[in-house]
């Protein structure tokens, strides 16, 4: 869509959809989800709550309450104090336009300050009612120049895992309360945070994130059902986890400019079988591009997706469909070491 997200008010007033709900970065602009909100029923978190859960500031408030962690958060630096900080824009996702802090006192009206923090970057999947809530999933994530983003702090990737591996689930579920409690938050949303001695929260994602599909894949059902539940009836579906199964995905980003043409989208729906229905249902690879698309150095080209009975499984799987879909695309693989993009 052209002037993304503005021309999403007139597609809404044009359509005949009975209700929507949004994701990729809208929760950044609440003015338009109200505006959108007035147009045709909205399935998901209003812009108060939107303004609530990315006010970086209320959530360190809102941890300094209840006692769990959240990083050091100001909206300048009068001076360096030789600590590692990042400066983070208010508007943001993915990892987008994070960069690290360099002796500068001030970084404009626009983005602020946060200690940086160690840990294993993680992401937890909730599923809400105003008055219930539960947890949907957890995944690792995959950040990074080493798995190819064009971006130290960029997302390019998840692999699922479990509340009982990482043993803090007691306290992730007191963070998640004290959110949930907060904000009022309905339908499906997530929590990115570190995984440390002690969960360390980064930021709440009040919307349909990109490891929901992972859980689809997991449990065999369609999460937008859950969701319209919960945001419609109030109703929270009772989940069926059919297996142990692992799921992961991950993101391809380009490291030189090409045009998607013909040769090129025949070849990876030979390669990928795309004219089987398994493939709709369960795709190895997609959000593949429109024919003819020009792709710049350090855009997404598409998702690839792999299931097995481990992370370390999945792991291999996902760096084996990566070489494949780089050997038809002449993308370089740079999957498990660190790539750098051209300046």
């Amino acid at each position: 869509m052209r002037r993304y997200p503005w021309a999403a008010l007139s597609w809404l007033h044009e359509s005949e959809v009975d209700a929507w709900c949004y994701t990729g970065g809208m929760e950044n602009y609440p003015r338009l989800i109200q505006r959108m909100a007035s147009e045709r029923p909205l399935l998901g978190n209003s812009s108060e709550t939107l303004r609530k859960v990315r006010d970086p500031f209320r959530l360190a408030h809102l941890a300094k309450e209840h006692g769990f962690l959240f990083p050091e958060t100001r909206r300048s630096l009068a001076a360096s104090s030789g600590d590692r900080w990042l400066v983070k824009p208010f508007r943001s996702a993915g990892g987008l336009q994070i960069r690290r802090c360099r002796d500068e006192p001030f970084v404009g009206q626009h983005a602020y300050v946060q200690r940086e923090m160690e840990g294993t970057p993680m992401s937890l999947a909730v599923l809400s009612t105003s008055r219930q809530w539960t947890i949907m999933g957890v995944s690792q994530l995959l950040v990074g120049t080493k798995y190819g983003a064009p971006g130290e702090f960029i997302f390019a990737g998840a692999i699922t895992t479990s509340l009982e591996e990482m043993g803090c689930g007691d306290e992730l579920k007191e963070i998640i309360a004290a959110i949930h409690n907060d904000a009022n938050l309905v339908g499906l949303w997530g929590v990115d945070f570190l995984l440390a001695d002690r969960p360390i929260v980064l930021e709440v994602n009040p919307r349909w994130t990109a490891t929901m599909p992972l859980y689809e894949r997991v449990d065999d059902a369609s999460l937008m059902s859950y969701h319209m539940a919960a945001c419609r009836e109030q109703t929270l579906i009772e989940r069926s986890v059919k297996s142990m199964r692992v799921s992961g995905v991950a993101i391809l980003y380009s490291a030189r400019e090409f045009i998607l043409d013909e040769a090129r989208l025949a070849q990876l729906s030979n390669v990928f079988d795309l004219s089987r229905e398994a493939s709709l249902a369960k795709p190895e690879i997609a959000d593949i591009p429109v024919l003819g698309t020009r792709i710049e150095v350090g855009h997404p080209i598409c998702s690839v997706y792999a299931d097995g009975g481990t992370s370390h499984e999945v792991e291999q799987r996902l760096q084996e469909r990566i070489a494949r879909t780089c050997a038809v695309l002449g993308q370089d693989v740079s999957w498990g070491r660190e790539r750098h993009f051209p300046e």
